[in-house]
């Protein structure tokens, strides 16, 4: 039973079973488990991939948070001829940029992990290939020296939230370990008190003032990593609780009493530390040693860039991870039954707002209309057919090419109440991708006629269909339409052809195509319609039989989340975002009726016991 604080002065409900309601924080009484319980916003720590660095290598020296980072230096390749490289990427939080180069190769080196930009970094020491204390400060265009630091060393730990104040503590020389610490004033390096352990391969988290070291190795080596964990107030070095993991890591964070550890020797762990406990959290995707990390959010938010993934020859990787803690967990609950079991039908518009339109199981005309609560019955096609692709809202849509007996190229508009027969499409074809805001601003892409697969795409400005860019790869039965524009566009999976299906994206950008993250599924016939260019998701749809999973779109890559509750080929979708959703029909493979509502945030239940 529940403590007596935990329930005092709250409305507690007598519930056989939970709750229907989802409301956070609610506390309820269940009569059926005999248990007292309450709901909770379920949220998860996640780490997804990000845009690669422009050059893969390892032992990178970072800065600043995850939204504007640098990385600086590294190693392009094993150590038995090895390229040491000046190399410097600015990271805008999508992409990586090449600036100007260090004047020096910082290999090993290190430094202000914490400042919060791209525009502002210091970097020191390193190997080159002979140990040096060099020292350059970043200004967000060019490179300054500044005083080298007393003693040279590599692969020490470093830190600060300034290019003006850092610390630098520990490393190594082949031979000895240091305890040594420094403190940067921003022109010269001084000496102040040692660590309480000489050790190497770890990455200080925190300021001058307020700082950290976890991990590590001590010397002779070459020795295991351990797990250590020292705490520095500005005068002096304390040992405090070790990590649960002994690893090399990298870290981030810009105090001392939050912080988040990652990767090692090679390993994905991740920890937190909240200033008094370390706690296991989800591993990196890519388990990796000698990355680099850094972040201004404390223990919330964190880059991992670059490093050295396991197995064989150690081979630098341009992989970047963004880690976000307490990320919503999205969940589907049952909605409402359909009118019409089908598949393969059109859909458009919104969670709140859509059209079901067509489709087959066998061939469909009927139209429904989704109003956020229930389906109602609508406006038929004028010519029934499925597979065809789609754009625009519940009062203003398109419904293009498609098939029936064969492959057409008819084209109908809908106003909000009824289709009227529009001007065809150039190239006939069905199972194509569709994107747009109206019918009077549509696109469509790829598909198949029957004979051949297609790359082609025509642009609808209302009143006539023009051949624009094609596609990098031809491609039908795609996970299509996320997109509210028809300038911005997303194809996602498909076939390219009848044994080959692909997990390849595709983005448009008003002028042409390029190539965008990878699913981490590939597909087809997923359900449509279900976002933009930079918050989608895609669920179910085919691969070898009929599939549940779900993935959701960032902008930047792909990531498995809460799957559907029945696995359905072909179902409809209508989305603006990836914060909400509805799935529905599709088949299993034969055609359902039911639909699914998919929230990014979702509640869970919780017993209070004592």
């Amino acid at each position: 039973m529940a403590n007596y604080k935990d329930i005092v002065g709250t409305a507690v409900r007598n519930n056989a079973g939970n709750l229907s309601s989802d409301q956070k924080d609610q506390i309820f009484y269940d009569s059926t488990s005999v248990d007292f319980k309450y709901q909770f916003e379920a949220k998860l720590d996640a780490w997804r991939t990000s845009a690669p660095l422009n050059t893969a290598s390892w032992t990178r020296v970072t800065g600043g948070s995850v939204t504007s980072a640098w990385a600086n230096s590294g190693e392009q390749t094993p150590s038995a001829g090895a390229a040491f490289i000046t190399n410097m990427e600015v990271w805008n939080g999508t992409t990586w940029t090449e600036v100007q180069d260090s004047n020096y190769k910082h290999y090993g080196g290190n430094g202000s992990h914490g400042v919060p930009n791209n525009t502002t970094g210091l970097v020191f020491a390193g190997y080159s290939p002979s140990d040096h204390g060099y020292t350059e400060e970043w200004n967000g265009s060019s490179w300054t020296e500044k005083g080298d630091v007393n003693t040279v060393r590599r692969f020490g730990g470093g830190n600060g939230t300034t290019a003006e104040a850092c610390l630098y503590y520990g490393g190594l020389v082949p031979g000895t370990a240091y305890d040594n610490t420094e403190q940067f004033n921003g022109t010269s390096w001084s000496e102040v008190n040692d660590a309480n352990n000489a050790r190497y391969g770890t990455n200080g988290i925190g300021t001058f003032t307020s700082a950290a070291w976890v991990g590590g190795s001590v010397y002779p080596g070459p020795q295991p990593p351990g797990s250590f964990h020292e705490q520095w107030n500005g005068t002096c070095w304390s040992e405090s609780t070790d990590a649960n993991q002994k690893t090399h890591a990298a870290g981030s964070g810009i105090v001392n009493t939050a912080m988040v550890i990652f990767g090692g020797t090679p390993t994905g762990y991740t920890e937190i530390w909240n200033g008094s406990t370390w706690t296991e959290t989800t591993d990196l995707n890519e388990p990796r040693n000698s990355q680099g990390g850094t972040g201004a959010g404390g223990a919330t938010s964190a880059l991992s860039v670059g490093g050295v993934p396991p197995g064989g020859q150690p081979q630098g990787t341009g992989n970047v991870e963004e880690f976000v803690s307490s990320s919503p967990v999205g969940a589907f609950s049952s909605g409402p039954n359909m009118n019409l079991a089908r598949y393969n039908m059109s859909s458009i518009g919104t969670s709140t707002a859509a059209l079901a339109v067509g489709g087959r199981a066998p061939v469909k005309s009927e139209n429904e209309e989704w109003n956020g609560t229930s389906w109602t019955e609508k406006a038929d096609l004028n010519s029934g057919r499925h597979s065809s692709s789609t754009s625009g809202t519940t009062t203003s849509g398109l419904i293009s090419g498609g098939e029936d007996t064969a492959y057409r190229n008819l084209v109908e508009e809908w106003n909000g109440t009824s289709f009227a027969v529009q001007t065809a499409i150039n190239t006939t074809r069905g199972e194509g991708g569709g994107a747009g805001a109206s019918a009077e601003a549509a696109l469509m892409y790829g598909g198949y006629d029957g004979s051949s697969v297609k790359s082609l795409t025509e642009r609808w400005n209302g009143s006539a269909w023009t051949e624009v860019a094609d596609m990098s790869q031809a491609r039908y039965q795609t996970t299509s339409g996320m997109g509210r524009t028809y300038d911005a566009a997303l194809c996602v999976g498909g076939r390219t052809s009848g044994t080959n299906i692909v997990s390849s994206t595709e983005v448009w950008n008003g002028t042409s195509w390029f190539e965008g993250a990878t699913l981490n599924n590939g597909r087809v016939m997923g359900a449509g319609q279900t976002g933009s260019t930079t918050s989608s998701i895609v669920a179910g749809g085919y691969i070898t039989t009929a599939v549940a999973n779900n993935e959701d779109f960032n902008g930047i890559s792909w990531r498995e989340t809460s799957d559907l509750s029945t696995a359905r080929s072909g179902p409809g979708g209508a989305a603006a975002d990836a914060t909400s959703a509805i799935v529905f029909a599709g088949g299993t493979p034969s055609a359902i009726l039911t639909s699914e509502i998919w929230a990014s945030t979702s509640n869970t239940v919780k017993v209070l016991t004592d």
